[in-house]
């Protein structure tokens, strides 16, 4: 999908409808999620972040929201609540404000942190050294508290499934352009008996489910804070683990088409999983959770190729693209990342 253009004074309208420290001073983008459309609301006083949630992707967002409410409890009686950020009531009750078809939420903004541009071996440690601090403080919460908001989620062998249907079909025409592409993703098809294996053998746990590195919050080199957590659900912790390695063991951006630089840094990959291990020592991994992280990053990364191939093929449905093209190059980024990711079948 498309981006789509906001009007300045609906943004303007939305933002008074929360429950900020004064008049809205200034509002702007902010990121480039995949998604929702973010951006970062000032009263002069105090910085919040505004958001539009995609229905089409969350269709019932209250749900949602008592999964993100419920983790942050839990964690504030832990005297963990820095791990995530704060989310602003609505000045008309409740946490969400609905205008027409759309659904709009507005969090604290956290002081002075923002995303890394480029992962360095300290920095990556650090951002895994919070996910395993994270992993550790929702250790003990019971999954059943949360809702399966996003059923199925990380599947990778129904990501497969979709991807060979939507080949079958191919709504748009573009099969013909991605042979090579559909190739690949079914040679690394044992990734998914491997994803479905783990799964069977590992608890159910709370899981952030997208801790890819764009949503670790830094200060300077220190990760601070997890964000974008729409995807709190009951799943497995070595998902988290795997995204984070996709995207914090590589140079390059995920929809970068130079596909030569897509590669896995050693020491960046290392440094992720040395980072979990000590953030996570608090809590009690079981071994089948630790044998996990070993093929966790080709699991994820083979997962969002296929996903990001699949949407390409659908016509660009899922993921909002900025210009054309984007979803090909992200699938087949992905897929050049694969080649060299620890864990991967026949690597």
């Amino acid at each position: 999908m498309t981006d789509i253009v906001v009007d300045g004074a609906m943004l303007m309208d939305m933002a008074s409808r929360f429950a900020l420290s004064g008049p809205v001073a200034s509002i702007e983008p902010l990121g480039r999620g995949n998604i929702n459309e973010t951006f970062v609301v000032s009263t002069g006083r105090d910085d919040y972040v505004l958001q539009r949630l995609n229905r089409e992707v969350f269709g019932k967002p209250e749900p949602l929201m008592e999964n993100i409410l419920t983790v942050f409890d839990h964690l504030t009686v832990r005297f963990m609540p820095d791990l995530l950020p704060e989310l602003v009531a609505a000045t008309g009750g409740g946490w969400l404000v609905p205008e027409g078809g759309d659904v709009w939420r507005a969090w604290h903004r956290v002081p002075n942190a923002d995303p890394v541009e480029g992962p360095t071996p300290a920095r990556v440690a650090t951002a895994a050294h919070l996910l395993g601090r994270f992993h550790a403080g929702v250790a003990d919460l019971d999954p059943a508290r949360l809702r399966e908001t996003l059923p199925r989620f990380h599947d990778p062998s129904r990501r497969l499934a979709l991807l060979r249907e939507t080949v079958e079909s191919d709504p748009r025409g573009r099969v013909s352009g991605v042979r090579p592409e559909i190739a690949a993703a079914l040679d690394a098809a044992p990734l998914a008996e491997c994803a479905d294996d783990l799964v069977n053998r590992v608890p159910l746990r709370v899981t952030h489910n997208d801790a890819k590195l764009d949503n670790v919050l830094f200060r300077g080199d220190e990760a601070v804070c997890l964000v974008d957590l729409d995807t709190l659900m009951p799943t497995a912790w070595f998902w988290d683990v795997g995204d984070l390695l996709r995207t914090a063991s590589t140079a390059v951006a995920e929809d970068d088409a130079r596909l030569e630089l897509a590669t896995v840094d050693p020491v960046l990959y290392q440094a992720v999983l040395d980072g979990y291990r000590a953030g996570s020592s608090i809590a009690t991994p079981e071994a089948a959770e630790m044998e996990a992280l070993d093929l966790a990053g080709a699991i994820v990364t083979y997962e969002q190729a296929i996903r990001f191939l699949t949407d390409w093929i659908a016509g660009d449905v899922y993921y909002r693209i900025s210009r054309p093209n984007q979803n090909l190059d992200r699938a087949r980024n992905q897929l050049a990342l694969l080649a060299s990711m620890p864990g991967t079948v026949g690597a």
